[in-house]
């Protein structure tokens, strides 16, 4: 009986595939879809994977860069490939009034590392620890707590980016705080309404289950993350649990670029929570959004308050000077500082081989019907219209099978592996 159990997720992996899908091409044996990825990229993979919340499909790319999908703010968003798992790493900083900057921050840390440092440095004991992934990074609370935590995410920026440009402001901080210029995202896709809410929560897309910037929610419906209609957060963000602790006495804001940032703070989690100031600024304005915010009161008073920053752009560097200027006085310099990148978009417009819209298209050619089988495209993955599923008396399988037969614009074929999100569910039996 325990040897049938064991045997049952590879069988069902098998079962996923239907005729020559499954073939090699060696000879009759099957092909079982997710196992045969690089070990670090599978379990990328499997932490950025909620089941339920999910895509229904998904592909890896050979090499080719494909970015984006239905959403145009993730236009940049590139489709995990064969070696995304070395491109997962992003710097993370703390700075400030309760930083101890002479442990040295090892490199590797995560992002779901972030609120539970916080969390020491503020003195918050959190409910539920072992819901989040995150543990604090070890001698960075120094012991004394701040009155205003800034928590500046940089969308879109990844180790590569700070290490190849001048980023002078960080710098500054990191040489008189505590970081680390080669953190982890922890997870793939590098979407950054999963990655914000990693930083947020401190629990991977796997815990928190916003794996994307659409989602599916309880009632089967596609819809994009922290809008209407969609999903909570599975788990409570620092910026709940520390209203909820204070008894909504803590100020939390958030300066966002989309609403689908709204991770990095939460704010809907506990049943009676009250109204966060949230502000949805483009590049140029988002030091006045956060002077406008902070004018309302963070700061003042000996009961922590959490301020979250999403900057997205070029000047970067120059607006968390500004920023971290408005907040060191808003507070009257107790202030703690954490800056972070929600990992390397990585792709040049003029430079992707395809897009995601480009991949869908080739798919609806390759299945057969007249009917779109697609609702939503996420990077790297595919939500299926059921309905027209059904129908059609098709299975997500059809959608596997014409995404290994998607070619690159030189007629190569661009997918290392596709599958549906179940295989990723028996990751642990590879």
């Amino acid at each position: 009986m325990i040897c049938a159990a064991i045997g049952i997720p590879a069988v069902a992996l098998r079962a996923a595939c239907a005729g020559r899908s499954c073939s090699n091409g060696g000879g009759d044996e099957a092909r079982i879809p997710f196992c045969p990825l690089p070990d670090a990229l599978k379990a990328d993979l499997a932490a950025g994977f909620r089941e339920g919340r999910s895509p229904d499909v998904f592909a890896v790319t050979r090499g080719a860069t494909v970015r984006g999908g239905t959403d145009p703010a993730d236009d940049l968003v590139p489709w995990p490939s064969l070696g995304a798992a070395e491109t997962t790493g992003v710097p993370i900083v703390f700075s400030g009034t309760g930083v101890d900057a002479s442990p040295k921050v090892p490199g590797g840390t995560g992002l779901d590392q972030i609120a539970p440092t916080i969390s020491d440095i503020i003195g918050l004991r959190r409910r539920h620890p072992g819901v989040r992934a995150g543990v604090a990074v070890g001698g960075v609370a120094s012991g004394e707590h701040p009155r205003l935590v800034l928590e500046i995410a940089l969308k879109g920026v990844g180790t590569p980016d700070v290490l190849d440009s001048s980023w002078p402001f960080l710098d500054s901080l990191l040489h008189r705080g505590a970081g680390t210029l080669h953190g982890t995202t922890g997870s793939l896709p590098l979407d950054p309404a999963a990655t914000l809410t990693t930083i947020g929560t401190g629990g991977l897309p796997s815990q928190h289950g916003i794996t994307g910037s659409y989602v599916r929610n309880n009632d089967g419906d596609v819809v994009r993350a922290w809008g209407d209609g969609a999903p909570l957060s599975v788990i409570a963000t620092l910026g709940d649990d520390l209203d909820e602790k204070t008894g909504q006495r803590s100020m939390v804001g958030l300066v966002a670029t989309d609403e689908a940032d709204r991770g990095l703070i939460g704010g809907n989690w506990y049943p009676d929570h009250d109204r966060d100031a949230v502000t949805v600024a483009s590049a140029p304005g988002s030091a006045k959004a956060a002077s406008d915010i902070l004018a309302q009161g963070f700061g003042r008073d000996d009961v922590p308050d959490i301020l979250g920053v999403v900057l997205a752009g070029p000047g970067a560097d120059a607006r968390i000077g500004q920023i971290v200027g408005l907040a060191r006085r808003a507070s009257r310099g107790s202030l703690l500082v954490v800056v972070a990148g929600t990992g390397i978009n990585g792709v040049d417009p003029s430079a992707a081989e395809a897009t995601g819209s480009n991949v869908v298209q080739q798919v609806e050619d390759l299945v057969e019907g007249d009917a779109a089988i697609v609702d939503t495209v996420v990077a790297g993955g595919l939500f299926l219209d059921q309905a027209t599923l059904a129908s059609e008396q098709l299975s997500g399988d059809a959608a596997v099978q014409a995404l290994l037969r998607v070619t690159t614009p030189d007629g190569q074929r661009m997918m290392a592996d596709a599958f549906q999100g179940f295989a990723v569910s028996f990751a642990r039996y590879c």
